[in-house]
């Protein structure tokens, strides 16, 4: 075989290489987002505190957006550990159903890829503790995260600021989030 055809077939065989690892490298991740939900699903039914053995990080809440038919199982910390798993709370924020702001973080392409379809006066609802919450959606942002911090306790009444990268669609990682505002329903 001469060279040049070598290193054309090496070449191919290369990118083909490098094309099924990426392509495993995506299926993975979405297979352990589902998996996890599955897993942190099991261990919120059953009262657990961790998901399976070993894991540090423990369900604090689920979070519904019913007219979306989203459901998920929100973490106790938001580190990029747990955020592959499904989406955390962001620590010095106050708990979800709380008085004050509780913030609460997760990925674009995974368990918060929904933030986008939430328009003002969609409904979110928080269950934590054996108590339900409700919120309604007031707006959005974005904002640049090397420069903008959750804002400042206000009134002392239950507020969502659920978070995810921006633009939804990006392939990249960048300084963008798309923050999602809601306040308390009163009933």
């Amino acid at each position: 075989m001469s060279r040049r055809r070598w290193l054309t077939r090496s070449a191919v065989l290369a990118s083909a290489i490098g094309g099924l690892w990426l392509a495993g490298e995506g299926a993975w991740m979405a297979a352990k987002a589902e998996l996890g939900q599955v897993l942190l699903q099991r261990a919120w039914d059953g009262n657990r505190d961790a998901p399976w053995s070993g894991a540090d990080m423990s369900p604090l809440a689920r979070l519904t957006a019913p007219a979306l038919g989203v459901e998920t199982i929100v973490l106790d910390s938001a580190s990029g550990e747990a955020m592959a798993w499904g989406p955390g709370h962001v620590r010095g924020t106050a708990l979800p159903g709380a008085p004050g702001l509780a913030a609460i973080a997760g990925h674009r392409d995974s368990h918060l890829a929904f933030l986008g379809d939430l328009g003002p006066g969609s409904e979110v609802v928080i269950e934590r503790g054996g108590e339900t919450h409700r919120f309604r959606v007031t707006g959005a942002e974005v904002v640049d995260s090397r420069t903008w911090r959750f804002p400042a306790e206000r009134d002392g009444r239950p507020r969502l600021a659920l978070s995810t990268c921006w633009p939804l669609d990006a392939q990249t990682p960048g300084p963008l989030r798309l923050i999602v505002h809601a306040e308390a329903i009163r009933a």
